[in-house]
C-alpha cells in the first residue's frame, strides 16, 4: 500500500486489487506443492488431478485473496510436509539436516500466521519423530520449530514489550478447554459434526460422500499417513470447540485434495463405470460455482457505497445508518485524508441533538442508509440534519450475495445500501 500510493494510487479499490493480485500470485504455491506432494508419492497423473483441485476448487481462488489469516499459512504448511519428504529422498547427511530444519521453519511459520494449527502441528511432530529418520534429522526439525517461536516470542518483546504476548493471547484460551467447548463468544455455536456436514457440502453432493470416502482410504496410506493424521487432528480438535465458522476450514483443504486424490484408485475400483459419471458432473457444477465466486464478492452492500463516495471526490462527512443491520464500517475505502464518519444503529438516535448538528451535521454531505423502509427514513434523517436529501444510487447485494442467502437465509442477508446526499 505503501508503494502504490508513492506512486501516485490512492483508490483504494485499485490499491486492494493491487494487494490481492500478489496474494493471488502468492496462491499459487498451494498447486506447486500440492502437485509435488503427490507426484512424488503416486505420480504425474495424480499429482496433475490434485493441482487441479488446489487452483480450480471454486472455494479456492476467492478465498485465498479475501482470508488472509487461514490462506495465507496453506503455503508454509504444505511446504513443511514437502520439504520433510524430501528429508527422505536426499542423499547425504547434510542436505537431510537442511531439508529437516527447513520443514520445521515452515512449521512454526505456519502456527504464526494461523495459532490454531496447533493440534495439526503437534500431530505432525509427533508422527515425525516417529518416522524412520536419522535423529540429527528429527532434531533439525524440531530445532527449526523452536526457532520460528523464538523469534515470535521475541518479535513481542519488541513490539508489545512483552515476550510470549501472541502466545498467551492467542493460546491462553486453551487452558480453558471447558468454556472454549461451551461458549462461542457470539460467534455461531454448532454440534459436533457441524464440520463434517460443512465439507459435505462443500465439496460438491451427492459426490462428496464418495470424496470424503476416498479422503479417509487415502489417509491411511503408508506415504499419506502424515497429512492424513494431521486432517484427523485438525478436525477434532476444532469440532469439540463451540466457535465453529466455515473459515476455519481453509487451511486443511489443500492437505483433504491430497488425501481424497491418494483414495481414488479404491475409489474407482469400487464405483465402477459410475467414475467418470461421477468427475464430469463434479467439475461441471464446480465450473458453475468457480464463475460465481470469482467475479463476485460478497457484502458488497459494505464496500460499494463507500468507493462510490470517495470516487466522487468530494465528502466531507459521511453519515451511516444502521436501521437493519449492524456491523463494522470498513472505512479504509473512503480513501485518504478520511472525512468524519459517523454510524447511527437506533432510529431512536435519529432526533439528533443540537449540539451534534452544530458540531457535525453541517460537515455530513453523504448518507448511507441501510433500512427496510428506506423512503421513510431518509425524511427523517432529512429533518434532523436540517438538509434536503437527494437520492443518488442504491448497491444491491451481489450475485454471491444472494446466493449465500438462499442457502442459509437466517445468517446470511442479502441487503441494500442507499445513498444520498445533502448537497
Amino acid at each position: 500500500m505503501v508503494v502504490t500510493r508513492a506512486i501516485g494510487i490512492h483508490d483504494p479499490g485499485l490499491e486492494l486489487l493491487i494487494v490481492r493480485l500478489i496474494q493471488a500470485a502468492y496462491s499459487v504455491l498451494v498447486v506447486y506443492f500440492v502437485y509435488r506432494i503427490l507426484e512424488r508419492a503416486s505420480g504425474r497423473e495424480s499429482a496433475i488431478l490434485g493441482g487441479l483441485l488446489a487452483a480450480a476448487f471454486f472455494a479456492m481462488p476467492v478465498t485465498a485473496v479475501h482470508q488472509l489469516e487461514e490462506s495465507v499459512c496453506q503455503v508454509p504448511l504444505l511446504a513443511s510436509f514437502w520439504w520433510w519428504t524430501r528429508s527422505e529422498e536426499v542423499i547425504g547427511r547434510r542436505s537431510s539436516l537442511m531439508w529437516g530444519l527447513a520443514s520445521g521453519a515452515a512449521l512454526g511459520l505456519a502456527l504464526m500466521l494461523r495459532f490454531p494449527l496447533i493440534g495439526l502441528i503437534a500431530a505432525f511432530v509427533a508422527v515425525a519423530v516417529l518416522q524412520p529418520r536419522p535423529v540429527t534429522t528429527k532434531v533439525a526439525l524440531l530445532t527449526g520449530l523452536l526457532l520460528i517461536v523464538i523469534l515470535q516470542g521475541y518479535s513481542n518483546a519488541l513490539v508489545n514489550h512483552e515476550w510470549w504476548y501472541s502466545f498467551t493471547t492467542r493460546l491462553g484460551p486453551m487452558l480453558h478447554p471447558q468454556h472454549m467447548a461451551l461458549e462461542s463468544e457470539g460467534y455461531p455455536n454448532n454440534p459436533p459434526w457441524h464440520y463434517i456436514l460443512t465439507l459435505l457440502a462443500a465439496l460438491i453432493p451427492p459426490v462428496s460422500v464418495l470424496l470424503l470416502a476416498a479422503a479417509v482410504k487415502g489417509g491411511t496410506a503408508r506415504p499419506f499417513l502424515l497429512p492424513g493424521v494431521g486432517v484427523l487432528t485438525f478436525l477434532v480438535s476444532h469440532s469439540v470447540i463451540a466457535n465453529k465458522q466455515e473459515r476455519f476450514l481453509l487451511p486443511i483443504l489443500p492437505l483433504l485434495f491430497i488425501l481424497i486424490v491418494a483414495g481414488l484408485p479404491w475409489l474407482a475400483a469400487r464405483t465402477g463405470r459410475w467414475y467418470r459419471g461421477m468427475w464430469w458432473y463434479f467439475w461441471t457444477v464446480n465450473a458453475a460455482l468457480l464463475i460465481v465466486t470469482t467475479f463476485s464478492f460478497s457484502k458488497k452492500d459494505r464496500v460499494a457505497p463507500l468507493l462510490y463516495i470517495y470516487r466522487r471526490h468530494d465528502a466531507k462527512g459521511v453519515l451511516v445508518a444502521q436501521y437493519n443491520q449492524t456491523f463494522a464500517v470498513p472505512a479504509y475505502y473512503l480513501g485518504r485524508p478520511k472525512p468524519l464518519l459517523v454510524v447511527r444503529e437506533r432510529r431512536d438516535t435519529v432526533a439528533l441533538t443540537a449540539e451534534w448538528v452544530r458540531d457535525t451535521g453541517s460537515m455530513v454531505n453523504y448518507v448511507i442508509l441501510y433500512s427496510d423502509t428506506p423512503d421513510a427514513d431518509s425524511k427523517v434523517l432529512a429533518g434532523s440534519l436540517h438538509h434536503n436529501l437527494t437520492f443518488l444510487t442504491t448497491i444491491t447485494p451481489s450475485l454471491t450475495d444472494r446466493i449465500a442467502h438462499a442457502i442459509n437465509p437466517r445468517h446470511n442477508k442479502a441487503r441494500s445500501a442507499a445513498i444520498y446526499t445533502t448537497l
